[in-house]
């Protein structure tokens, strides 16, 4: 059984996670290294959006990419992602995308807030990094607090200078 994982960076204050499609703070290099650590050489499930948006429509390296959209037929042949060699592919549900990595031991949810709030409540681990500080943006983490000690417990939290990072796993 695949173990399905939430990465997210969101705002400490506010939940908030992107601004104009980017991160709404400046970029924290260790949040980045943890990502990278946890998500390579697994596949990440993504949104359109984030997609377009976060990630300019090139994968991220040495992970099979998987993007949820309305309509996959418009991604077909993309050429700078023609040979990509980890697996790219455009499916138009959650459901479709979790299908599609059965046969492997972790799959990451990186986003965005539409796909997050679809998961939250089927994901094994939700791996956060909550960032202190007042950041305005226009997307937001979904409310996640009503699951927390009723279907998800806290197992683990790191506090660093300006963010800490919280490990949520599912009650069993």
């Amino acid at each position: 059984m695949t173990e399905l994982i939430i990465i997210s960076a969101l705002g400490a204050n506010n939940r908030v996670i992107g601004r104009d499609g980017k991160l709404p703070w400046p970029l924290i290099p260790e949040d980045a290294q943890r990502f990278q650590a946890l998500t390579l050489g697994h596949p990440v499930i993504m949104g359109r959006k984030t997609w377009e948006f976060d990630l300019d429509q090139c994968p991220l390296a040495n992970r099979c990419n998987i993007v949820i959209t309305r309509q996959p037929q418009q991604y077909q042949g993309l050429e700078r992602c023609k040979d990509y060699a980890y697996g790219l592919s455009f499916v138009t549900t959650l459901e479709d995308a979790i299908a599609t990595v059965q046969d492997r031991d972790k799959a990451f949810i990186v986003g965005g807030a539409g796909v997050y709030a679809e998961a939250l409540a089927i994901a094994d681990t939700w791996e956060l990094t909550l960032v202190e500080g007042d950041y305005e943006g226009d997307t937001f983490f979904p409310d996640y607090f009503s699951l927390v000690e009723t279907q998800f417990r806290l197992v683990n939290l790191e506090a660093h200078p300006g963010f800490r990072y919280e490990t949520y796993r599912k009650i069993s």
